[in-house]
């Protein structure tokens, strides 16, 4: 049993996911009745699924969800915001079900009572339909005594008049006009439990000489704007055509067929392809997998972390020993099984970004509404793959600059219409993968950040004294600093002077780095720079007295012995050392760890130039060893969190050689030059 409330646990969150993301898709495109299907397809398989195991609860839980859902199936309800927001609300509640389940936790099922009773609201509404009501009574009906004021309080005690208009087309001129005579007609808009049939038994009296139509209001085809487009491109209409249909305020579809530029049958045909590329967007993140144990699959990754160890000690011991050409040529083959057996063994860490982004639709659509603001979410590159430990640790970064582009770049409806932009909003969040690293940026069109008053801030605060050479970038890198905020008053989603300093730590935990670029009322990009995977590493090897250390490929610039002339020690700022044109700081290694060194001499040793925040430093080193890919470790609890280091790695010798995280022996340099 235990193994089968553990694969339902498995099995439910994945659906859980289907449902959440589906709902969100649903109300973006509510007549998608293949999307409907496969959300109802998800709550149903929960239901069945935890009902098989003996999980009663959660079963009659989701047995509620899925008759609502039955109703957007039938057209018996629909798929409007207080719908969807009824059933994320559940489906965030049945998640805290399954999660109580795999924790071993107690979960009092009695909190869930507003949302059965909202679930069961939904069902009772769902009974109810709307129906237009066409109503051009007989001219004879005030001669016959017959008041229609009376027909419509029959209508009332049917059901809910929602909105009723006059029809003054029958009115004749005035000097033509008989008081006896009727000639208005109503149009209305009918709430009912009750069918057509029963709707009709309000006008039993007055259908002689009267026209009634009672015609059901169901959602319809909706065609986007993209319809004209694909019509064009199937070549069934001309584009001319659909320019002209676009001047009528008309459903395209509709005039294209009424002026007989398509045919039913061809209108249907593309209709029904557009549905089906919404909804297979939908369901690209429905894929078949298989479950791993994450333990037996990160025992897998350290196996061939050993693999990579010893591939670097044989090609050692070949070089020292002068072995055969042959013994050569045979480490080489096992030296490219071994790459692909990595590769392989790494890619299965690696799951796509749009895992994460997805869940963002519902973080957009809710802070919108509650900052009164109208946000569109556009995600790219979702298919773009990450390590598994990277994109856990990316959310929270994510979350933060989400939330801040909502409440401080996105202006509010009238603004934005004052300044000439759409009413709407837009968060575009992408990813793209160049070389070994991976870029993640979340981009607003709101006002921008405001150059001026950051610089002032910072200034008040101290964090800048000489603010003439800074440049726009390091002005609006001014933001990540701890505390800085220029927000005039504090809300329940930003404000508060933090989450940018920790957006940054994060990030910098992770061997990646943030960039950011605005303009003013054009909107704010920041830019997020992640490696691939943290395990494995390229790196470039270099000693300092006795000891070797590693530093990160992608934090090197270049290498270079300087003359004597180019290094210089300024007041109260340390060493600089000129690389070309520019100066860059001088950071001394062995003093900064405090260890020998061989060379302390800079034209005799060695500076490795690294980037760090778009500024370059120079790192000063005895000798370069060479470059290598080396495994990551972790140092373990015994050994202290030291600033300036990543981990370790065993080289080719058998020796440990520790990784340098740059951001880290930057932050210590920097600090010690300021005491």
């Amino acid at each position: 049993m235990e193994k089968l409330v553990r694969i339902f646990i498995d099995e439910a969150l994945e659906r859980i996911l289907e449902l959440e993301e589906g709902l969100l898709e649903i109300e973006k495109h509510p007549d998608n009745r293949e999307l409907i299907n496969l959300v109802f397809r998800a709550a149903h398989t929960i239901k069945g699924s935890s009902g098989t195991i003996g999980l009663t609860e959660i079963s009659k839980f989701t047995h509620s969800m899925e008759e609502v859902l039955d109703m957007l199936r039938e057209d018996t309800l629909s798929p409007d915001r207080e719908t969807i927001n009824t059933l994320l609300k559940a489906t965030d509640a049945l998640k805290e079900m399954v999660e109580s389940l795999a924790e071993g936790r107690t979960f009092d099922y009695s909190r869930c009572n507003d949302i059965v009773g909202r679930l069961e609201e939904l069902k009772n509404r769902g009974k109810v339909r709307e129906f237009k009501i066409l109503f051009a009574p007989s001219p004879e009906l005030f001669k016959r005594g017959i008041e229609p004021s009376m027909i419509m309080e029959n209508l009332r005690e049917m059901g809910e008049i929602l909105e009723m208009r006059a029809s003054p087309e029958r009115v004749p001129p005035i000097e033509e006009l008989d008081p006896e005579e009727l000639y208005l007609g109503w149009e209305i808009l009918f709430r009912t439990d009750r069918d057509e049939a029963g709707i009709r038994e309000a006008f039993e009296f007055v259908e002689d000489g009267s026209e009634i139509k009672v015609l059901p209001v169901t959602e319809g085809e909706k065609e986007t704007p993209f319809l004209g487009e694909m019509l064009v491109k199937e070549g069934v209409v001309d584009p001319r055509d659909v320019d002209e249909a676009l001047k009528s305020q008309q459903r395209l579809g509709d005039i294209l067929l009424k002026q007989g530029k398509v045919t039913q049958e061809e209108l249907e045909k593309v209709v029904a392809k557009q549905r089906d590329k919404k909804t297979d967007s939908f369901k690209k993140s429905i894929t078949s997998t298989i479950r791993v144990d994450l333990k037996k699959l990160d025992h897998l990754v350290n196996i061939v972390g050993e693999m990579v160890i010893i591939h670097s000690m044989l090609q050692e011991a070949i070089n020292n020993n002068g072995a055969s050409t042959r013994l050569d040529v045979l480490f080489g083959q096992l030296q490219r099984i071994g790459r692909e057996i990595q590769e392989g063994v790494m890619s299965l860490r690696m799951l796509p970004v749009g895992e994460v982004f997805h869940r963002f639709n519902r973080l957009v659509r809710e802070l919108s509404e509650t900052r009164n603001k109208e946000i569109e979410l556009v995600v790219t590159g979702e298919e773009t793959e990450l390590d598994k430990g990277v994109l856990e640790k990316i959310t929270d970064p994510l979350v933060h600059l989400i939330r801040n582009a909502i409440d401080h770049g996105i202006e509010e409806r009238e603004e934005r219409l004052e300044k000439g932009k759409p009413p709407k909003g837009r968060i575009h969040l992408s990813a793209f993968q160049m070389g070994d690293s991976v870029f993640i940026e979340v981009e607003d069109d709101g006002r921008g950040l405001d150059r001026e008053k950051i610089l002032k801030k910072a200034c008040q605060s101290g964090l800048v004294t000489d603010p003439s050479n800074l440049t726009d970038e390091q002005i609006y890198g001014l933001i990540f600093q701890p505390g800085f905020s220029t927000a005039e008053k504090v809300t329940d989603i930003s404000g508060r002077g933090v989450g940018m300093d920790v957006v940054k730590k994060n990030i910098e935990s992770l061997n990646g780095k943030v960039f950011i670029r605005s303009k003013p009322n054009a909107g704010t990009t920041v830019s997020i720079k992640l490696p691939l995977t943290l395990a494995i590493i390229d790196g470039l090897t270099v000693s300092v007295g006795d000891e070797v250390f590693v530093i990160p490929i992608s934090s090197v610039v270049e290498s270079l012995r300087p003359e004597k002339e180019n290094v210089k020690t300024l007041n109260e700022k340390g060493e600089v050392v000129k690389v070309r044109e520019d100066y860059i700081p001088l950071v001394r290694l062995h003093e900064l760890l405090d260890i020998p060194a061989r060379k302390t001499d800079p034209s005799e040793a060695i500076v490795v130039v690294t980037s760090h925040e778009v500024k370059r430093y120079g790192l000063l080193v005895d000798d370069l060893i060479g470059e290598q890919q080396v495994v990551i470790k972790n140092l373990g609890e015994a050994m202290p969190k030291i600033q300036g280091i990543a981990g370790g790695t065993v080289l080719g010798d058998g020796r440990v050689a520790l990784v340098l995280d740059i951001s880290g022996i930057v932050e210590v340099a920097t600090s010690q030059t300021l005491q």
